[in-house]
């Protein structure tokens, strides 16, 4: 029954994970393909143009390279948090599943929960920096 248990969790976790990262991947837009014109041909469009709409072109290269889909760091550093709470439990449980019983000492599992708690908080914290938000 432990086996099946610790199973489950590992499996709950692994599915987890690649979904955020199926998630983030399904959302990140493909750039349109711009064919450029041949220099001469470029050339003369620039002169036959006016300086408004110069600058109106400039404004929309600018936008366009400005890049407004990347996340901030405010949601990056919110999805390391959750991810490490949630790492943290997680660990702490599979650690003190691992450890198991030691035969009829006082805490069973503790040590376990000790050691796979923060290494369970460090690997939430790098996974959900990346994938959560």
């Amino acid at each position: 029954m432990k086996h099946l248990r610790a199973l489950v969790t590992v499996l709950l976790l692994l599915v987890m994970a690649a979904g955020a990262s199926a998630q983030t991947l399904a959302q990140a837009p493909t750039p349109p393909r711009r064919v450029e014109p041949a220099p001469i041909a470029k050339a003369a469009t620039l002169h036959a143009q006016s300086n408004v709409q110069l600058d109106r072109l400039a404004a929309a290269r600018s936008q366009r390279d400005s890049g407004g889909d990347r996340r901030g760091p405010g949601k990056i550093i919110l999805g390391a948090a959750v991810g490490a709470t949630a790492g943290f439990f997680a660990g702490g449980y599979l650690g003190s599943w691992i450890d198991g019983d030691c035969g009829g000492c006082d805490d069973p599992g503790l040590k376990g929960a000790l050691i796979g708690a923060p290494i369970g908080a460090v690997a939430g914290g790098i996974l959900g920096g990346k994938f959560l938000f």
